[in-house]
């Protein structure tokens, strides 16, 4: 690691010329040495025990860009193993710098060199002196994330240079900082690749990633678990962690259909890089994804059917049976407390019409539980009442399965109604699904929701 002085202490202390030695001037030396200290002290904040930097003097103002402005990191240090330095502000930050090029450097390597994921391109010097990535550690700032330097492309796709800033003493530093790099670090990725995309693809594939190195999101599971009635793709503009937590999806086409392709998230964002034309987002995340289903014999919309019943069997209602466990010791996103599956209702059977609240989005679901009403009864009936819609189609699912082998069924309601067995344990789970009839822009997608209800009857 190199670490390069800041110009104004190199050259300010001591004008247009360079410290000699002279015989008689010993006592010339100790006191330029102590200005030295007391100087450098100023100038770093070492004064302070935890060495922030003067407020009144080197406070950097809200809503600094700091590629516009590196007189506030007069400071870097730059990776040895990988095209990327870090900028900070202080000597007493050169320890946690050292930290940070060692976490993303492990980023670097992983994601690139292993998972295949697009590194950030040059920036051609137009943040920090040369083309590296350039990461910037702001003290105080609370937050991390990854952002374009500017709207110039530099790909035929539209790929653009980004920049990373950090407070590792913020909420997302400390123990967590490894992951919020690594997850970060993803998102320049992204950059790389297709910085037009539908928002949720962003933190989607950024909180699958950043399983790799810590510990599953509680509060981002528990979001999309608990709001099942957003359509899958839904972005919810930063109100909930819910885009987070659809990491789980990347879980399911990852045990479903990519089982031997660890990098199979790298290969859909290099799919949905924007060509011909770099300012149209086409091929959107949907058509990306086709383009790797139907080789499979499926598509987007299949797996958001599949999906829908999949997502039933996590946390306490695992059944060993669908997602598997990463080798890894962490905790993992389907396995956890918080990741059971929010129910709309849970209905004794009767003779009874049931409203779904809330209605679903286009993709959303609702999730309601069906109990015995009695012992022996063995089945129920149920159908669907929707206001008819050319461009809509609801898909009905029970779960669990009721016999060996099965983890549950599609309701055929094509002559109005059907019967559904209960389980052994005299109860069963109905998921409603609504799905588009035409092509679908998840970027075009609204929060417009979906009225629909069931009829039940012993």
């Amino acid at each position: 690691m190199n670490i390069f002085p800041p110009k104004f202490i190199k050259w300010q202390i001591f004008p247009g010329e360079k410290l000699k030695h002279r015989e008689s001037g010993f006592a010339s030396v100790i006191a330029v040495l102590l200005l030295m200290v007391f100087f450098l002290g100023f100038i770093g904040g070492c004064a302070k025990s935890d060495h922030e930097p003067s407020p009144g003097t080197y406070s950097i103002p809200d809503g600094t860009k700091p590629c516009e402005h590196p007189e506030y990191w007069p400071f870097r240090m730059t990776s040895k193993k990988h095209p990327f330095m870090v900028h900070y502000r202080t000597f007493g930050e050169a320890e946690i710098s050292e930290k940070v090029i060692e976490y993303l450097d492990n980023a670097w390597e992983f994601e690139v060199n292993v998972l295949g994921f697009t590194p950030p391109p040059s920036d051609g010097g137009s943040c920090g002196p040369d083309g590296s990535f350039d990461v910037f550690i702001w003290r105080g700032n609370r937050s991390c994330f990854v952002d374009t330097i500017s709207d110039e492309i530099v790909t035929p796709w539209g790929a653009r240079a980004s920049f990373m800033l950090l407070d590792p003493w913020g909420p997302y530093g400390g123990a967590i900082l490894d992951q919020t790099i690594g997850h970060e670090f993803n998102h320049a990725s992204h950059a790389a690749d297709d910085w037009h995309e539908a928002g949720d693809a962003f933190e989607m594939t950024a909180t699958y990633i950043e399983q790799y190195f810590g510990d599953a999101c509680t509060y981002c599971i528990s979001d999309f678990q608990a709001n099942p009635d957003w359509g899958l793709l839904w972005y919810d503009d930063y109100k909930t962690w819910y885009m987070y937590g659809s990491a789980l999806y990347l879980y399911f086409l990852r045990d479903y259909y990519f089982p031997a392709e660890e990098g199979f998230p790298a290969r859909l964002w290099r799919n949905v890089r924007n060509i011909p034309d770099p300012f149209v987002n086409k091929p959107n995340f949907v058509e990306g994804l086709d383009a790797m289903l139907v080789p499979l014999g499926s598509s987007f919309m299949d797996s958001a059917i599949l999906f829908a019943r999949w997502r039933y069997f996590t946390g306490s209602r695992d059944d060993g049976g669908h997602f598997k466990r990463w080798p890894l010791p962490k905790k993992q996103l389907p396995f956890i407390d918080e990741a059971d599956i929010k129910l709309h209702a849970s209905i004794l059977l009767a003779d009874t019409v049931y409203n779904v609240e809330p209605p679903p989005m286009l993709l959303g679901s609702a999730y309601i539980e069906i109990l015995q009403d009695q012992p022996g009864r063995n089945s129920f009936a149920v159908s669907l009442l929707a206001p008819a819609n050319p461009d809509l189609r609801w898909v009905v699912q029970a779960v669990p399965g009721t016999v060996a082998g099965s983890d549950g069924d599609t309701i055929d309601l094509s002559t109005g109604s059907a019967r559904v067995s209960f389980t052994k344990e005299g109860k069963r789970t109905l998921i409603i699904t609504l799905m588009p009839t035409k092509a679908f822009d998840p970027g075009q997608q609204s929060g417009e929701t979906f009225p629909v209800a069931i009829r039940l009857a012993p």
